[in-house]
């Protein structure tokens, strides 16, 4: 147990002594200023032992306050440091806004820029609600978080986002600040017993097919601005379109080392920091974008950067807005009704490509460059191609034809034929009992994934006989029934 005493150091130029709590403890000694003063007077001839009658009463209360503080935990194993910081801070002294602003701070640091606004927001929220600009972490309480997680029930994604942002940064500070070896509980987790609600389900952002051949096919106003809004936010559209979705923030910040012998090579930004492999990833510029890609290459031979953005653009916030502006005109010469942003066409991209081309939602996710299979992506020497030839057919769809994914069949109709990227999956019965299953791609037709499953029975199935056969189409949620005679 520490031993504490009201003692004094050097006297000032003004001949007082500033009274200080002597925390002696396992050899070391540390010291606490206090707000009383004495002179002279008031203390011994050799100035180690205060003599006033006031400030001994005041020092006594306040040692006998920390003696109390201590004896209800184990500080056996503490360092005099550790003793005196829970002390000065205390369970209601430590700042919960002043820990998360260096939390914020910290993330920024490590280049998560654009995910420290949203714990900058989630505190803001915080903090209203509080009624202040400093919430302490005592008053991070059940009943507090979850009064506060209420008042955000009528947001579509901030309920969700903001309690978590704020749990991040608590957990983090338990951490910190906790000892459970030690006994060291400066924080208390009120997390467990509360109910974060999840996030609206969004709206989906795809555009039609028909709706992308004529934002595409808008000539922008002429103007004498090189590169002004519309044909920016048409440009950046099309090369976002045409690349699997690329992000504006990872066209803004590109650097001229990413792109060689056609190939874009790139970390996505808004995942990079949370994935074992970075979350790298290769795209082949393709020939039918190249003039447009190749219009925003910077010239400025002294410059890092690929584009040419940064020449005129401080932020890529501000790039990302100026692209949204520019598709915004484009979208109202298309018609007053329709609304997109550049984000809708990484959703048009990934719609395109299974409704359009047949591609399994595997296939998508690795193409937008998603975490799905995380550790084979570090293990595994990526082959990028399959992205490729999809992102062609994605192009060749919308740019060479005029079907529209809308006006196709009722997907609950027959499915004679089938892209062989298309997961499926063959059950064969025999009398109401299943004798063989296979799943597998790589079928184009029903008579394929018949033959396979056919071949599969064992020998000593009695023929002939009559085989109910179910297919079914497990990226498209088609189910096909067929019968074949067993010879």
């Amino acid at each position: 147990m520490a031993t504490l005493k009201a003692t004094v150091k050097s006297k000032r130029k003004d001949g007082m002594y500033v009274v200080y709590i002597r925390f002696a403890h396992n050899r070391k000694v540390s010291y606490l200023r206090t707000s009383w003063m004495v002179n002279d007077k008031g203390l011994s001839r050799n100035k180690k032992d205060i003599l006033d009658p006031y400030v001994i009463q005041q020092t006594s209360k306040l040692i006998d306050q920390y003696y109390n503080t201590l004896n209800r935990i184990d500080t056996q194993d503490w360092t005099v440091k550790e003793i005196v910081d829970y002390i000065q801070k205390g369970k209601d002294g430590i700042s919960f806004s002043m820990y998360a602003r260096k939390h914020i701070e910290k993330m920024k640091a490590r280049g998560q820029e654009r995910t420290s606004r949203d714990y900058k927001w989630a505190l803001y929220s915080l903090e209203k609600f509080a009624g202040g600009n400093e919430v302490m972490f005592s008053q991070l309480t059940y009943s507090f978080l979850s009064r506060w997680i209420y008042s955000l029930s009528q947001t579509a994604r901030s309920k969700n986002k903001y309690p978590i942002n704020i749990r991040q940064i608590h957990k983090a500070a338990m951490l910190e600040y906790n000892d459970e070896e030690r006994g060291i509980q400066l924080i208390t987790n009120p997390w467990p017993k509360i109910s974060i609600p999840k996030e609206d389900t969004p709206n989906k952002r795809a555009i039609s097919p028909n709706m992308l051949r004529r934002f595409f096919a808008v000539v922008p106003d002429f103007s004498r601005f090189t590169h002004p809004l519309q044909e920016l936010g048409q440009d950046i559209a099309l090369i976002s379109f045409c690349m699997c979705g690329i992000n504006s923030i990872d066209l803004f910040y590109a650097k001229k080392s990413q792109y060689h012998n056609g190939i874009f090579h790139y970390n996505r930004r808004k995942t990079s920091k949370s994935r074992s492999d970075n979350a790298y990833f290769e795209i082949m510029v393709p020939q039918f974008i190249k003039p447009t890609f190749e219009k925003y290459l910077s010239k400025n031979v002294e410059s890092p950067w690929l584009f040419d953005f940064q020449d005129r653009l401080s932020t890529s916030d501000s790039f990302n807005a100026n692209v949204n502006a520019g598709i915004s005109q484009i979208c109202k010469k298309v018609s007053p009704d329709f609304h997109a942003s550049l984000y809708s066409f990484r959703h048009s991209w990934a719609t395109v490509a299974q409704n359009g081309c047949g591609a399994s939602l595997g296939d998508i996710d690795f193409a937008l460059n998603h975490s799905t299979f995380k550790m084979a992506r570090v293990y595994t020497k990526i082959d990028y191609s399959p992205a490729w030839e999809l992102n062609e057919k994605v192009i060749d769809y919308i740019f060479f034809s005029n079907e529209d994914i809308n006006n196709r069949e009722d997907s609950g109709k027959s499915f004679e034929r089938m892209s062989k990227y298309n997961l499926i999956r063959g059950e064969a019965f025999i009398s109401g009992e299943c004798v063989s299953i296979i799943e597998d791609s790589g079928f184009t037709n029903v008579e394929q994934v018949i033959t396979k499953l056919l071949s599969s029975l064992y020998d000593d199935v009695p023929r002939p006989t009559k085989v109910q056969i179910k297919i079914t189409n497990l990226d498209k949620k088609q189910i096909q029934l067929y019968q074949r005679v067993l010879e």
